[in-house]
């Protein structure tokens, strides 16, 4: 009874023991389970995502580190794209950050002193952005290596340390859920049979270990795809198939693993040569020694890219078994190595450019400056042969003269590179602009034997706002290259046109043209940099600083034009200019007018452009104007008219016209007509080669090109004998007799300065007191009685107190004069703004050096004119 009781006890015990072992096996199964997935979520939630985005991170500000230099001192990507590109790779490391600080199980400091970092690495790189354009290359890399990599390392080494403590973490993980299966194993083998326990286990076993492997392989090529630019394969030789492509293949290639696994997915991209040199390296037999071959990658929707494909055969046995190959991006560094040429080649070519420029500005200067010294010692050897003496100080005066815009050329050039000249913003009178330009190239052409016209098409704003100066330094530029590149015969020709106006802006385009030498398409590339010329014969034949063009196009700019150029070796060149002026309303024409629209006109010229515009600026002022194209036709509708109702009262008739010129036509007319018809032949500017015998034609008066209201207007009232019309504001010419007896002090600290302006002032009899700076002037002038000094020459840079000091102390002196003693500026200090400055110091005008006598008596008389006892306004004349 004892036994049964015993045993069912023991039955009872050992079922409450398998109950309570079952329960434990249960319950410990439950909180096992419960256990890993606690743990796998902790793994996958915190260390893995924080392990991943620090690398993502690392990976980043690694290529961040790369391409900062490169894109700083390339001159390929501006401020702004750089600056963008870095904003977006800032805001990807930042969204990584977040993640990292979210997920981080370690030390707090860690992230905030990753997050700081990252500040700092941000703050520095966008002060250094900003600061490129001032900075040298060889600046910025120092500003690299001192500043930024070392916030880039510690950056990295933050990040280090936060991939370390997750992947410790990872372990810790791994180890508590490797704790938790043992107990649930443990548990289970306590109920099942020891040796399929075992194997269980051990076939546990064999699957983690090769469930680890796998994965650290995994990492480890992770690793290396998403830190390097290069596309790694493992190809099968006997299966034939890729075993392992690296997952940055479709960021490097723009293909993805299923695509590579196609041989002629990639192949299609590359060219024919290089699908035949990549299928002679792989299928002209084994590779048993390392091989490499360049490809260029073409379209895929991107740019271009060049490609290093290099193979490593792995040999088992002596045998080939498998190729290890890997395809690198080398676009980036020969681009950079390109760039790196290209700029070498750019520097060779500025310093060659700068050696040939000061070479021909050394022969440029030395010319004139010989013709000036050698004419001055003939001068001086002849002193008493008053011809010899003129004939040299003409010449010495002409060369000064090409030497002084020699000067300006480089003065001018050199302002411009500095961002620092200034235009001008003052009416002006486009006739007399066109008047002046002609009358300088028609004497050129001339002498050249060289034709030049010059024509102005529906031409109506005479008066315009704008910088002449420059208008006239950009044409004179422009028409005297065509002279000088123009041969013997030649034609130039300048057509200015109105082309439209807008907004009280006008529209003037001028053509430049010639049938000169011309330039090849080569030259045309570089026709308005500094310094250039075609070739060597070039400068040596036609001499120049390679300056004028790149001069030209800088004003153009300025002035907010465009300019064009066309040109054909041995075909001749053509320049299109445009640019836009304000309106200003032209002075009224007089009351006259009225009666010119009586006239009947008839215009000949076998330019029917300047037939229409004659005719146009005609019928503008209510005259009557028809045109033909021929004398021969002039001839027969003048007989035709004549004794009727529609005879005509005047004839514009051109000089040279083909088959019958302008002097026969208007013999033919006067034969027939008499000299009821009025007779205007239209010439070049200077017309005295023709006069006489156009006047035994019976030629009434005469008009030059190019043609203009005011002109047109001025010539029919001398012709009809009515009162010609005049501008109100002109002045009569100066004339040095009216300096006469004016007392001037003169002062210049340089001796041979001052007596050169000395003898120049007694030239127009004006009584000269000379002191050497600025302050023995302004004891001159304080010491003096009122009116005593009628006006104040003032050089600028002088010892002891320049001139605007001087001026300044006159002004805010308390001698009667202070505010009304005119005092002008007389210095070599001639750009806008040393201009600005002078009015600024209380000057009354400017004068630049050298000096031009005819402008220097003109600028001292208006002055002395305008200021005669009471206060000047200070408004400075510009000269």
């Amino acid at each position: 009874m004892k036994s049964y009781f015993a045993s069912k006890k023991a039955t009872a015990a050992g079922t409450l023991i398998i109950c309570v072992i079952s329960i434990i096996f249960t319950l410990s199964s439950i909180y096992s389970i419960r256990n890993m997935e606690i743990a796998a979520s902790r793994i996958y939630e915190h260390p893995y995502t924080v392990s991943n985005s620090s690398r993502e991170m690392r990976s980043r500000l690694l290529d961040m580190k790369q391409f900062i230099s490169i894109f700083l001192t390339d001159s390929f990507h501006s401020v702004e794209e750089t600056e963008a590109l870095l904003e977006a790779r800032y805001a990807l490391q930042q969204e990584s950050l977040d993640k990292i600080t979210e997920k981080y199980l370690g030390p707090a400091d860690d992230t905030k002193k990753l997050q700081e970092k990252m500040d700092e690495l941000i703050a520095e790189q966008s002060q250094l952005l900003y600061s490129v354009p001032d900075y040298s290359e060889a600046e910025i890399n120092d500003y690299l290596n001192e500043y930024i990599y070392p916030i880039y390392d510690e950056v990295s080494e933050t990040l280090t340390t936060i991939i370390t403590f997750a992947n410790q973490k990872v372990l810790a993980l791994e180890k508590e859920m490797k704790y938790t299966s043992v107990l649930a194993i443990s548990t289970a083998v306590l109920l099942s049979l020891f040796i399929i326990i075992l194997s269980i286990q051990n076939s546990r076993h064999m699957e983690r270990r090769r469930v680890h492997d796998v994965a650290d392989r995994e990492k480890m090529f992770d690793l290396l795809s998403n830190n390097v630019d290069d596309v790694f394969f493992i190809y099968n030789l006997k299966e034939k198939w890729m075993e392992y492509i690296s997952p940055n293949c479709e960021r490097i290639l723009g293909l993805n693993e299923d695509q590579l696994q196609q041989y002629d997915a990639f192949t299609a991209t590359l060219s024919e040569n290089d699908q035949a040199a990549l299928y002679q390296l792989f299928h002209s037999g084994i590779l048993r020694s390392q091989a490499e071959i360049s490809l260029k990658m073409e379209g895929q929707g991107i740019r271009d890219k060049w490609l290093l494909l290099k193979a490593y055969p792995i040999l088992v046995n002596d045998q080939v078994v498998r190729y290890i190959i890997s395809i690198g991006d080398q676009t980036d560094a020969l681009l950079a190595q390109q760039n790196l040429r290209d700029a070498l080649t750019l520097a060779q070519k500025a310093n060659d450019a700068k050696k040939d420029f000061l070479s021909r500005m050394s022969h440029e200067i030395r010319t004139p400056m010989n013709a000036i010294i050698g004419m001055a010692t003939i001068a001086a050897a002849n002193i008493h042969d008053q011809n010899r003496v003129e004939d040299c100080l003409a010449k010495i005066g002409f060369s000064s003269k090409h030497l002084l815009s020699l000067i300006n050329d480089v003065l001018d050039m050199s302002k411009i590179e500095e961002g620092k000249l200034t235009m001008s913003h003052e009416p002006f009178e486009f006739r007399q602009l066109i008047q002046s330009i002609t009358s300088i190239i028609d004497s050129q052409a001339r002498s050249r034997n060289q034709n030049f016209e010059a024509t102005v098409v529906d031409f109506t704003e005479e008066m315009v706002v704008g910088d002449a100066m420059r208008v006239n330094q950009i044409l004179l530029n422009l028409l005297s290259n065509a002279v000088k590149f123009t041969p013997e015969n030649g034609k130039i020709r300048l057509e200015v046109r109105q082309i439209g106006i807008r907004n009280n802006q006008v529209r003037i385009r001028f053509t430049v043209s010639d049938t000169g030498i011309g330039m090849n398409e080569n030259f045309l590339q570089r026709l308005y940099m500094p310094f250039e010329q075609a070739d060597s014969m070039i400068s040596q034949r036609f001499g120049g600083t390679g300056l004028g063009m790149s001069i030209t196009k800088n004003l153009v700019s300025l002035l907010g034009g465009t300019i064009q150029v066309f040109s054909k070796e041995n075909e001749g060149t053509t320049f299109i200019v445009e640019l836009s002026f304000e309106r200003m309303d032209a002075p009224a024409l007089t009351s006259t007018v009225e009666r010119l629209n009586q006239l009947n006109v008839l215009v000949v010229d076998d330019d029917q452009d300047t037939c229409i515009h004659t005719s146009l600026l005609l019928e503008r002022m209510g005259i009557l104007a028809k045109w033909v194209l021929k004398g021969e036709e002039a001839v027969k509708i003048i007989i035709d008219a004549h004794g009727s109702d529609n005879e005509y009262d005047v004839c514009f008739i051109d000089w040279q016209m083909p088959d019958m010129d302008g002097i026969e036509t208007a013999r033919r007319i006067r034969k027939y007509v008499g000299a009821d018809t009025l007779i205007i032949i239209i010439s070049a500017y200077d017309w005295t080669p023709i006069e006489q015998a156009a006047r035994e034609a019976g030629v009434n008066a005469f008009i030059s090109k190019p043609m203009f209201a005011s002109t047109i207007y001025n010539t029919l009232m001398t012709v009809t004998r009515r009162p010609t019309y005049e501008k109100p504001e002109e002045k009569e010419t100066v004339k040095p007799r009216e300096l006469a007896g004016k007392r001037v002090l003169l002062v210049e600290d340089n001796e041979l300065n001052m007596e050169i302006a000395t003898e120049i002032l007694k030239m127009a009899d004006v009584k000269v007191e000379c002191v050497n700076n600025g302050r023995e002037a302004v004891d001159q002038v304080l010491n003096s009685e009122a009116g005593y000094y009628d006006l104040v020459l003032m050089d600028i840079q002088m010892p002891i107190m320049n001139g605007y000091e001087a001026t300044q102390a006159i002004r805010n002196s308390n001698h009667p004069n202070a505010k009304s003693l005119p005092i002008l500026a007389m210095t070599a200090n001639a750009f806008v703004e040393d201009i600005a400055l002078a009015k600024e110091a209380g000057m009354n005008a400017h004068i630049a050096k050298p000096i031009d006598v005819s402008q220097l008596y003109t600028t001292l008389t208006q002055i002395l004119q305008e200021t005669p006892d009471g206060d000047s306004d200070n408004g400075v004349l510009e000269n």
